[in-house]
C-alpha cells in the first residue's frame, strides 16, 4: 500500500466539526452486504460509530478504525495526523455510495478501488476532497470508550477489527536471538498456553521500546493473518496498550 497514489497533506489543527447526519445502515448491515471478496456500493448509505484507533504514535497509518455494537471498519483516509481531527471516541458519520468495501486481514476495510494489479482489494480515497465528501466528523463529545474484554479461547474472525482487551498474557518469545523489541511480530501467550501476537510497524514512535517481561493485559485491533496455519494479531495505538 505504500506505493498506492495517495495524498499526503495532513489536516489542520481545527477538526472537522459538523452537522448531524441521518443514518440508514448499521456496520453490521455493512458487513452482511460484502459477500464477494470486493464490492462497489451504489446505494446512498450511511453508517456512523466512534473512532477506537489513533495514528498519533504512527502505529496506525492513514486509516481510522470505526467501531459501533460488536462491529468495525476501517477506512482508508488516505491523510496523515488524523488523530487531530478524528481521535478516539470521536463519533463519525461515513457516507458509502461509490466506494469500495472488502476485506484484509479480517478487518472489513471502506475507501477507494485498487488498481487490480497492486494485490490489494480497496485503495486510499485519493484526495482530501473525497475525504470531506464521505467523512463528517459530528459534533457530539468525545466518548469514553472501554476496549472489549476478552479471552483467547473466544476469539472468533467475525471480532477482526474490534479494539479489545486480553488480560494474562505474556511475551514468550519463539526463537532465542529474537529482539526484545516492540517493532514486528512477537507471540505472547496465556496461561493455558494458546497465544496471539502483537504488531508493531517499524516506523512507530515506539517500535525499539523495550517489550514487557511481566504478565499483563494487551489491548489492540484484533486481526487475522492467514499466512500458514493462520494467526490472531493485536495492533496497539502505542506501548501504553499493555499494562502489567
Amino acid at each position: 500500500m505504500l506505493g498506492a497514489v495517495a495524498c499526503t497533506e495532513a489536516f489542520s489543527d481545527q477538526p472537522p466539526l459538523g452537522g448531524e447526519l441521518a443514518v440508514n445502515a448499521t456496520l453490521g448491515e455493512l458487513h452482511r452486504l460484502v459477500a464477494a471478496p470486493a464490492v462497489r456500493i451504489e446505494e446512498e448509505l450511511v453508517v456512523s460509530g466512534r473512532v477506537t484507533s489513533s495514528d498519533e504514535a504512527r502505529n496506525f497509518y492513514r486509516s481510522i478504525v470505526v467501531q459501533e455494537e460488536g462491529y468495525a471498519v476501517e477506512v482508508m483516509v488516505g491523510l496523515e495526523k488524523l488523530h487531530n481531527d478524528y481521535p478516539i471516541g470521536a463519533k463519525i458519520y461515513l457516507r458509502l455510495k461509490g466506494l469500495t468495501a472488502a476485506r484484509q486481514h479480517g478487518i472489513l476495510q471502506v475507501g477507494e478501488a485498487a488498481d487490480p494489479s497492486s494485490g490489494f482489494l480497496t485503495d486510499y480515497l485519493r484526495s482530501k476532497a473525497a475525504v470531506d465528501s464521505h467523512l463528517l466528523r459530528s459534533a457530539s463529545p468525545l466518548a469514553e470508550l472501554q476496549p472489549l474484554p476478552c479471552r483467547l479461547k473466544d476469539l472468533h474472525p467475525a471480532m477482526c477489527g474490534l479494539r479489545l482487551r486480553i488480560e494474562g498474557l505474556r511475551v514468550a518469545p519463539e526463537t532465542d536471538d529474537e529482539p526484545m523489541v516492540w517493532s514486528g511480530y512477537h507471540r505472547f501467550t496465556d496461561r493455558e498456553g494458546r497465544f496471539i501476537y502483537s504488531y508493531v510497524r517499524p516506523y512507530a514512535d515506539f517500535a525499539d521500546e523495550p517489550l514487557p517481561v511481566e504478565e499483563g493485559a494487551l489491548t489492540g485491533i484484533l486481526q487475522y493473518d492467514e499466512a500458514g496455519e493462520g494467526r490472531y494479531l493485536l495492533k496497539p495505538n502505542d506501548a501504553s496498550d499493555f499494562q502489567p
